[in-house]
């Protein structure tokens, strides 16, 4: 492909501004008394935005300040969802991120603004709460990580597997040792339904493109300020920006991310030492340029350990899954469930596969189905490990009562991944990491 994902086509006009340049002073970041207001901005309140709207202003003396979006119909919704009926409203993100009468700032714009409105955030001293991925380029990557630590502001980084009780608990098995030597992580997500997959507008529920989105209601000169590409108003862009390689990083960002940032909460591995991703778009294939598969192999030879992902969007036989493979025992884990298999080549699993045969007999299943029947070592329950949803976490950390489960060290180590996973599939080749120089070469 002629096509490439550098920094240099990707760049982005100005998300290297300073507040000086602005002409706006940084308000003076003090330590915050845990029974203070934190008042927030809400950047972005369209399909992820009015969640993450709802989960903010439910933790403790929490209030929405600013409301700010592109659609009139998103702002008018967030509205009527805050609490604060009182919060003042823009299409202006620069101002919702400036204003000295909120503390910190929640960015659930799409990606290709990240940067822009994270580095100008931290620089104005405002805590950031930012969705995956963090951001499309290394170059970006380098300039939040540079911004938010020169301004010592707490980052939470939205993969909210990070506060899922399952692979807390996952980590908590991987951590006593019980799988042995462990050489190798298999993710995947299937999943379709009879339209395309990120066919949602303002509502992932929602398949039919809101009648009222129009130049009048939409900010489209706005919305485009940050992309490389610019064209006439396009509602199918707008809302359904993740298929156009100029806004997102596609599979990669939206969906890869997770499962390797779930295999990195329980396992540690960090940035891989080499990437070789293939993919393509072989059946969802109109009004979009990025695949519709992404597969993926990670490679850590100094860990002796490789991790794997493999999407697709036509079928969703297997559904979303990690596996962790140790030599001792197998942990599978993801949303709802966290199991752990004791090793198949062990004297004792023979015990186990007789039983499960008698039960597929029983119930008059074919007797190679016998392996699905075979019970877990240890089974989580929902309900165990009771902890703070992924929000509620950050909004304590920025009061010094917790620490950001997916806080810049792991934001960064999240945004080369999915870099080094595009730049492998543009280049056709395999990439590596130079952690010396920070470069993927």
């Amino acid at each position: 492909m002629s096509v490439t994902m550098s920094d240099s086509t990707f760049g982005r006009r100005n998300f290297l501004k300073t507040g000086a340049a602005m002409g706006v002073a940084p308000a003076v970041l003090a330590q915050r008394n845990p029974n203070d207001k934190l008042r927030l901005a809400m950047v972005g309140v369209g399909t992820r935005g009015i969640y993450l709207l709802e989960r903010m202003q439910e933790a403790p003396n929490t209030e929405i300040g600013i409301i700010c979006d592109l659609y009139d119909a998103n702002i008018a919704r967030a509205q009527k969802t805050a609490f604060n009926k009182k919060a003042a409203v823009t299409k202006d993100w620069e101002k919702a991120v400036s204003s000295k009468d909120v503390d910190a700032v929640v960015i659930a714009a799409p990606d290709f603004w990240h940067a822009t409105m994270a580095v100008r955030a931290a620089e104005m001293k405002k805590h950031v709460y930012v969705e995956k991925g963090l951001c499309r380029t290394l170059e970006e990557a380098k300039a939040i990580r540079k911004a938010v630590t020169e301004n010592k502001v707490t980052l939470q980084l939205g993969h909210h597997q990070n506060s899922e009780p399952s692979f807390v608990k996952a980590r908590e098995i991987f951590q006593s040792g019980k799988l042995g030597k462990t050489t190798l992580a298999r993710t995947y997500i299937d999943r379709t339904n009879p339209w395309p997959e990120w066919q949602f507008y303002a509502r992932y529920e929602n398949q039919i493109r809101p009648a009222d989105a129009t130049p009048e209601t939409v900010d489209w000169e706005r919305f485009q300020e940050a992309s490389s590409v610019k064209t006439a108003f396009d509602p199918e862009r707008f809302f359904r920006w993740r298929c156009w390689w100029e806004y997102g990083t596609g599979i990669a960002g939206d969906l890869m991310s997770h499962q390797w940032d779930g295999v990195n909460l329980v396992v540690g591995m960090g940035i891989p030492q080499a990437v070789q991703t293939m993919g393509g778009l072989y059946f969802w294939r109109q009004d979009r340029d990025v695949p519709d598969q992404w597969h993926v192999l990670y490679e850590y030879p100094k860990q002796e350990l490789s991790v794997t992902f493999a999407c697709s969007f036509h079928n969703r036989h297997h559904g979303t899954n990690t596996y962790i493979f140790g030599r001792e025992a197998t942990i599978e884990v993801a949303e709802r469930h966290c199991r752990l298999y004791g090793a198949e080549w062990k004297p004792e699993y023979r015990a186990r596969m007789e039983s499960a045969a008698k039960k597929a007999e029983q119930l008059g299943l074919d007797p190679a189905l016998a392996g699905s029947l075979v019970e877990p070592d240890y089974t989580w329950k929902r309900g165990e490990n009771s902890m703070t949803d992924h929000q509620r976490n950050w909004v304590d950390s920025i009061r010094g009562q917790d620490k950001p489960r997916c806080g810049m060290q792991r934001a960064w180590e999240e945004a080369v991944t999915i870099v080094m996973s595009v730049e492998s599939y543009f280049k056709e080749r395999k990439v590596k990491w130079d952690p010396v120089n920070e470069l993927i070469v």
